[in-house]
């Protein structure tokens, strides 16, 4: 079987980068053969494990802008699709067509694998009628189809072509079914899932830590409620001073700007700011650290909460609905994570500025109860532990390579 895998932007540094090469790592072990094409941009180099590799350079003379990324803030620079002029539409289309039409006759896939039911996607589905096309929502097109219809309606087309949709939660395929009005046999809900191999228990070399060690990493935006988190960290610090708050990621520096303000002006010892890391790295700081807190607003799935469980994190998170029902129910009432419950949301991913202050209380509590039960030495039943490897990497490929083959058949 040969797979060819698509994705409009760089094959890391988001979940859905994360989830491409996985996939791809994953199908590899079943014996496909993978041919890739993706967004790059310097100084990014990936080596992705494919016979066959055929990246769309930005920041060229091919395409002189950055990245379209699927959120309007990415954690690298990137343009964005509502900006897009009429031209740079044009080019994105031609380099991306220029592509797909190589590896129809160089590679010859049996099927194609499109992260994200957006623009290339229906490229996709245009260049490749013969062929199965597979599509991966990761939510973030829901969301772009939301706040910009009229793009929907000019360049999506009919999202029914594609074969099959892996749907990251039932939420999302509601969603799915709703926004594009895709037929609900197509979509099956397989989830995400995280690299068991990189993400376990295994303890860091590196462990000399004496303090409470408190971890965020993700976009550095206001969608990820960082800026309630430092607020909240800041009460949090007055009851348990021996606590640091280390934020991973990266952003519009404009806001990072601003967020170290806030931290500066209001004198909140405790906090560190670190750019994004790989994978390999992200373990390692989530293996030396006790608490996990994601307060974001929106969120496909959040992937990054399994990683931190499998590493033996308590976590904090927002009460966010795909994650709590993707999760099984004795995870979510052995103590291992706290959920917060969310502001009124606006416009998709903004709290409403009236709930904020509730929204940081209630954040301070979770995260206080959490580093009580690291300070008492509470221990995590180790069953949980089984239950939270049923998301691995591995048992999500099983249940795709079964669904990819009956494609074939």
């Amino acid at each position: 079987m040969k797979i060819l895998h698509i994705l409009a932007q760089l094959p890391g540094q988001t979940g859905s980068g994360v989830y491409f090469q996985n996939l791809i790592q994953g199908l590899r072990m079943k014996g496909v053969l993978n041919g890739v094409i993706y967004a790059n941009q310097s100084p990014f180099q990936y080596k992705l494990q494919a016979e066959y590799s055929n990246p769309v350079q930005f920041n060229s003379k091919e395409l002189p802008f950055s990245i379209v990324g699927m959120s309007d803030v990415m954690p690298y620079p990137s343009s964005v699709y509502s900006q897009l002029t009429d031209n740079e539409i044009k080019l994105w289309q031609r380099a991306f067509t220029k592509r797909l039409n190589q590896a129809k006759e160089e590679f010859q896939p049996d099927i194609v694998i499109c992260h994200h039911l957006w623009y290339l996607t229906a490229l996709v589905l245009d260049l490749y009628p013969d062929i199965p096309v597979v599509g991966i929502s990761h939510g973030t097109d829901i969301r772009q189809a939301r706040r910009h219809p009229h793009l929907k309606q000019k360049y999506l087309g009919d999202m029914n072509r594609l074969s099959l949709i892996f749907s990251l939660s039932q939420e999302n395929r509601k969603n799915l079914i709703k926004e594009f009005a895709i037929n609900p046999e197509k979509i099956k809900v397989t989830g995400n899932g995280f690299n068991s191999e990189i993400f376990n228990l295994t303890k860091s070399l590196n462990s000399k830590k004496k303090s409470i060690e408190l971890l965020f990493a993700g976009k550095i935006t206001r969608s990820k409620g960082v800026f309630e988190l430092v607020l909240a960290f800041q009460n949090v610090r007055k009851k348990f001073p021996q606590t640091n708050l280390f934020l991973i990621g990266n952003g519009e520096q404009t806001e990072i700007n601003e967020l170290k303000n806030i931290v500066a002006q209001k004198d909140i010892a405790g906090i560190h700011f670190l750019p994004a890391v790989n994978q390999l790295e992200l373990a390692e700081w989530m293996k030396n650290s006790d608490v996990f807190i994601l307060p974001s607003y929106y969120e496909g799935l959040a992937t990054i909460c399994l990683e931190a469980m499998a590493c033996g994190l308590r976590l904090v998170v927002s009460e966010l609905e795909p994650l709590k029902n993707f999760i099984k129910p004795e995870i979510n009432q052995s103590g291992i994570i706290e959920y917060v419950p969310l502001p009124t949301i606006i416009d998709q991913d903004q709290a409403h500025e009236k709930d904020i202050p509730l929204f940081i209380h209630q954040l301070t509590q979770a995260i206080s109860l959490q580093i009580e039960r690291v300070l008492n030495g509470e221990i995590i039943d180790p069953s949980i532990f089984d239950k939270i490897h049923s998301y691995s990497w591995q048992q999500l490929i099983n249940k795709q390579y079964i669904f990819l083959k009956k494609l074939l058949s």
